[in-house]
């Protein structure tokens, strides 16, 4: 082992850590990964009680296979709390544009113009209507410009407010030991490849370090980015783990 593939390793987090579970890539994979999550880490199971986004328990984790199997990459009632969970990130930015957020140094309504490259109105109105509800002829405008609903460090430093606990964002990660130099890791079925290991990307709601964190994988496959779940397998010793 070189020395370059020695602080890659140092620098990285062993995938077994967690159990990765994918979600339903509709263009809503931020929100429906986020519901999955919410559902573990909360005990109460009722959709309602679930809408109401109630932290009071935050942390008494359910079994993962129980998560795994009644989410998933898709179920009726993920899809229900990833509506109402778009909704509540939509209303806190109308209601808090001018908000600072600490992640981006900058106001909300700056920041959306600089990630997502759209006008605060832009945003508001686009975002009214579902992530993975996407009508082509609806929102194209005249020179053919699609407003792609995603999520990115914006709406993970919203949610993190909301629900007050950190949201933490992993990329995968490779050695390559043939040319020397770091490359996207693939997760199939659930599964990292070989060699394998977690990059953390980003880190939002640092002031709520502590609680239990909203983690996250973000990989791009063919120039297409998707959100993964990873709940962590011991949460007792997670902040050791991943090094902050």
């Amino acid at each position: 082992m070189n020395s370059d593939e020695t602080i890659f390793i140092q620098n990285t987090i062993d995938p077994d850590n967690f159990q990765i579970d994918n979600v339903e890539g509709d263009n809503a994979c931020f929100y429906r990964a986020l519901a999955n999550y919410i559902y573990y880490a909360v005990p109460e199971t009722n959709i309602n009680k679930l809408k109401k986004l109630n932290t009071l328990n935050w942390g008494n984790v359910k079994e993962i296979e129980k998560v795994m199997q009644n989410y998933g990459r898709y179920s009726d009632d993920q899809d229900t709390l990833s509506r109402t969970l778009q909704k509540k990130i939509v209303t806190y930015i109308r209601k808090n544009m001018n908000n600072i957020l600490l992640e981006t140094g900058m106001s909300i309504k700056d920041s959306i113009q600089l990630i997502h490259e759209i006008s605060i109105d832009e945003y508001l109105n686009s975002y009214k209507n579902f992530a993975g509800d996407i009508d082509v002829t609806e929102e194209c405008m005249e020179d053919d410009y699609f407003i792609d609903r995603w999520g990115s460090i914006v709406e993970q430093s919203v949610i993190s407010n909301i629900l007050e606990c950190p949201v933490i964002v992993f990329n995968s990660q490779k050695f390559d030991k043939r040319y020397n130099k770091i490359v996207n890791g693939k997760i199939l079925k659930n599964k990292p490849e070989r060699d394998v290991r977690l990059r953390l990307s980003s880190i939002s709601g640092s002031k709520y370090i502590g609680k239990l964190p909203i983690f996250l994988l973000w990989r791009e496959y063919h120039n297409n980015g998707h959100y993964l779940v990873c709940y962590p397998k011991n949460i007792d010793k997670i902040y050791d783990i991943i090094k902050l």
